[in-house]
């Protein structure tokens, strides 16, 4: 099973991991950067507003440092959908049009599509030799991670393969 932590620990490396996570910090809706700024001040023994001030590269490290504590979990789930909608748009959108899912951009706008099965993950992963493998990978384990369980057996199967 492809968790956000095992996701960030395994299929990103530190340059990817950093920039996931600064992601959250330039993107994510204020309330939810807020909870993380307390609960990382409560966690670390930090006050809250050192942490406010630091940048997001920072804050991104800090973030990092608890990939292992539960409580960060959801957030960290929302930091690799905000990078890959935000910073791999491009690639979301390959893909996506590869499987025949409308979207905007690569954000998917419409429940109704055919998840496509792992033989078309595959093929497409083989197909769009345009993108990093090492990207294809996080991305598929993503989508698997974010998406219904279809999803999930057709994504991870492939990650596991490649």
């Amino acid at each position: 099973m492809w968790t956000a932590r095992r996701i960030l620990k395994e299929l990103a490396d530190t340059d990817r991991r950093r920039a996931i996570l600064a992601s959250f910090w330039k993107h994510a809706d204020l309330q939810h950067k807020m909870i993380v700024q307390m609960q990382l001040a409560k966690s670390l023994h930090f006050r809250e507003e050192t942490i406010r001030k630091m940048p997001p590269e920072k804050k991104a490290d800090l973030l990092a440092s608890r990939i292992g504590v539960p409580e960060f979990d959801q957030y960290l789930e929302m930091a690799l959908m905000t990078y890959h909608t935000t910073q791999k748009g491009e690639m979301l959108a390959a893909f996506l049009d590869r499987w025949g899912v409308p979207h905007e951009n690569g954000s998917i706008e419409s429940d109704d599509y055919k998840v496509p099965s792992a033989d078309e993950v595959r093929a497409a992963a083989k197909e769009l030799t345009q993108f990093d493998p090492a990207d294809v990978k996080l991305y598929l384990a993503t989508a698997g991670l974010l998406m219904a369980d279809e999803w999930r057996d057709s994504t991870w199967a492939v990650v596991d393969e490649l």
